[in-house]
């Protein structure tokens, strides 16, 4: 039975459970069709023109913007009218649907999602399930890649929504920032502060802590920002049996070194490695230049951290 009618080429997959994400999981197209997936687009704004995240702007056309503007562009939540148009073709297509989005703390995605899901429940009868991810793109691509993996193996979608529900406890995201301009340009930073902080080559590293972004340290140069990050992930440790990621934004090449740095510090570990580049939703506020990973911590499987990260 196909259930792919009326989607084009946004999600074809003969299935009973939908996963709907919004595209600040900065999943690609062609990795979402691979997962079976539907991706609902945040929009993002320049000016006065208005453009569907990855419908009607690529990561890289966003970048090339950005670095042109003299204001930062405005991001928005895809509305619960969107949401329920999206909820009902699944519904009516005979589908299960889970719903997996962007920290409540960083969005209204995930109450815009809600809304529209009590709307279509009451007008259905059907149950939905609905997941804040408490993080934010590759940390969100995490928890999908669980579910789809968890739908793939036969498990409901009530199931699944208590997984990872329960997994985004122990989700953890850390990142260079890339510069300081779009914190100055976002009020994030003063204009002095920004200036003395890029004199004294002064990295910001970030991470997301229980659904919310807060800056951990303040390291002068890339190097000792990524020693930061290790040590944090040697802190953390790492589930053996969870996928991680990586992710960047126009740096490949320092990611690169980053992951290959970072591999050093893992061992045994049985789940796969993922490589991303960071959209607009993260990207407005951080810029060019700024990488980091997605991971989730040992203690979610109960083992002890020295057995799954290497300390030396």
């Amino acid at each position: 039975r196909s259930v792919s009618r009326g989607l084009g080429d946004v999600y074809k997959r003969q299935i009973m459970l939908r996963i709907i994400a919004d595209s600040t999981c900065d999943i690609s197209k062609e990795d979402a069709r691979k997962m079976g997936i539907q991706i609902v687009p945040i929009s993002v704004r320049f000016g006065d023109e208005e453009f569907l995240d990855g419908v009607e702007i690529t990561h890289e056309e966003f970048y090339t913007r950005l670095a042109e503007c003299d204001e930062l562009p405005k991001t928005s939540q895809p509305s619960p009218d969107t949401f329920m148009k999206v909820f009902n073709e699944a519904v009516a297509a005979g589908d299960d649907v889970l719903g997996i989005f962007i920290s409540s703390d960083l969005s209204g995605t995930y109450q815009s999602a809600c809304l529209a899901a009590l709307d279509v429940e009451e007008e259905t009868g059907k149950k939905l399930y609905m997941v804040d991810s408490r993080s934010a793109s590759i940390g969100t691509a995490l928890l999908i890649r669980e579910a789809v993996k968890l739908r793939d193996a036969g498990v409901n979608a009530a199931d699944i929504a208590a997984a990872c529900t329960e997994m985004s406890k122990y989700i953890k995201l850390t990142a260079v920032v890339g510069s300081l301009k779009y914190l100055k340009m976002g009020g994030r930073l003063s204009g002095a502060a920004a200036f003395a902080g890029t004199m004294l080559h002064i990295t910001p590293v970030v991470s997301i802590e229980d659904g919310k972004v807060v800056v951990i340290g303040k390291t002068r140069g890339k190097k000792a920002a990524e020693k930061l990050m290790h040590d944090k992930l040697i802190k953390d440790g790492l589930s053996l049996t969870r996928d991680f990621m990586f992710g960047h934004i126009n740096c490949s090449e320092s990611l690169e070194t980053f992951i290959n740095k970072s591999l050093t510090y893992i061992s045994d570990v049985n789940g796969n490695v993922g490589v991303s580049s960071i959209g607009c939703s993260v990207g407005t506020h951080v810029g060019p230049g700024t990488y980091g990973i997605a991971y989730v911590e040992a203690a979610e499987s109960g083992m002890n951290r020295e057995s799954i990260v290497k300390t030396a």
